[in-house]
Order: C-alpha cells, then structure tokens, then sequence
C-alpha cells in the first residue's frame, strides 16, 4: 500500500489541470500518468499490470467527482515547490481502497 502512495505522489506531480466535470482528453491523462507511476513503482509482472488500471480507474472516478480546477492549479504548484497540499492528501486516500478493490477482482 505504501507503494500506491508513493505512486500517487508521482501522479500528482506529473497530472494536468483537472476538474470536477473533467474532459475526456483529462481523464485519459491522469489514468495514463497514474498507472505509468503505478506500474513504475510495482514492478507489476504482465498478468498483474490490471491491478493498475482498475485502482487508477477507481480513483480517477473519486477524484473527479471532488476536486475542482482550482485544486489540481494548487496541486500543481505545490507539487513543483516540492510541498503536500490537503487535496493531494485526499487523492492520496483513494488508493488503499481501490487497491484492495482492485486486488480482489477476478
């Protein structure tokens, strides 16, 4: 679990502005980013490399629904400074759950 954190630390550093009503073009960037890093930081084998896609899905889908535009900017900025900011942390929170959710899928 510790390693999907680190992983979630990446993506918020390397993730475009997004939104609450994300365009498709966004949504497909934070998934690429997020399961990049998350592959990255697994050394998943190939017949575990899903695990990512459904947990970066699974907290896409959280993420999106909560953090605002205005949020990812400060993301963003935080993240280039080289600071935490509380919506990182939130994003953060996702990934143990959809982890787990992902690990059990079949």
């Amino acid at each position: 679990m510790l390693r999907l954190s680190i992983a979630s630390a990446l993506l918020l550093t390397l993730s475009a502005p997004a939104s609450a009503d994300w365009t498709q073009a966004q949504r497909n960037h934070f998934l690429g980013q997020c399961v990049e890093s998350c592959q990255d930081t697994l050394k998943l084998p190939d017949a575990k490399r899903k695990i990512c896609d459904t947990t970066c899905g699974c907290v896409a889908d959280q993420a999106q629904t909560t953090v605002t535009p205005a949020d990812m900017y400060a993301i963003d900025e935080a993240a280039a400074a080289g600071h935490t900011t509380e919506t990182m942390q939130k994003i953060r929170g996702y990934f143990p759950n959809c982890a787990r959710k992902a690990v059990k899928m079949p």
